[in-house]
């Protein structure tokens, strides 16, 4: 392989380091001498920074010996890995302990973004958000996948079909608060700019 084909591969593998809630939740993790070392089922993260915290992997109990956790989940914030359908470990499972914790309640979890009303900064109705973005090279949630309310299309002066439904990406530094509902920090002009129509 030639060194422009090296270059075009090492770019191919950049462009592709952000991966959905969706798709990453499910994947098993295997460490690098082939122990299944658990499923991901969930993503602890920093609702102030947007850094991931740890994904919440449900493992067995030879797993969770190997990593000193006992009882209950861990979380595992890999560092040297490759992702395709699973996500392969630079790392024995005898060096599990180094990079995993117990799963701690304290921190939020991904998965209730999901479903959360989004609101504008002035309390109106953008939509509802669908999914979230992670950029694994960094691990930092991007940005949230959210399905636009009718009067929020309305009120950004933009046009659907009959039947379609609008998705548009929202930056994650738009967030102002994500308990209960997502508050975003612009009103329907800002969020119009900023904001990326999904396929």
């Amino acid at each position: 392989m030639g060194t422009l084909e090296i270059l075009l591969l090492l770019l191919l593998l950049r462009l592709s380091m952000t991966i959905t809630f969706d798709s990453l939740v499910g994947k098993q993790m295997i460490s690098s001498d082939a122990y299944d070392v658990g499923e991901i089922i969930d993503v602890r993260y920093d609702p102030f920074e947007w850094n991931v915290a740890g994904l919440k992997i449900k493992t067995k109990r030879s797993e969770k010996l190997a990593a000193g956790i006992g009882k209950g989940n861990m979380m595992i914030l890999p560092k040297n890995f490759v992702m395709n359908d699973v996500i392969l470990l630079n790392a024995g499972i005898d060096k599990l302990k180094d990079m995993a914790s117990p799963d701690n309640n304290n921190i939020p979890l991904l998965s209730s973004l999901r479903s959360a009303k989004v609101v504008s900064r002035d309390n109106a109705m953008v939509g509802v958000a669908t999914d979230v973005v992670i950029d694994t090279d960094i691990w930092k949630v991007v940005s949230i996948a959210v399905r636009l309310d009718k009067t929020a299309i309305e009120a950004m002066g933009m046009k659907k079909g009959l039947f379609s439904k609008i998705n548009a990406g929202i930056p994650a530094d738009m967030i102002l608060a994500s308990k209960e509902m997502i508050h975003l920090s612009e009103g329907m002009d800002g969020i119009r700019e900023r904001m990326t129509i999904l396929e």
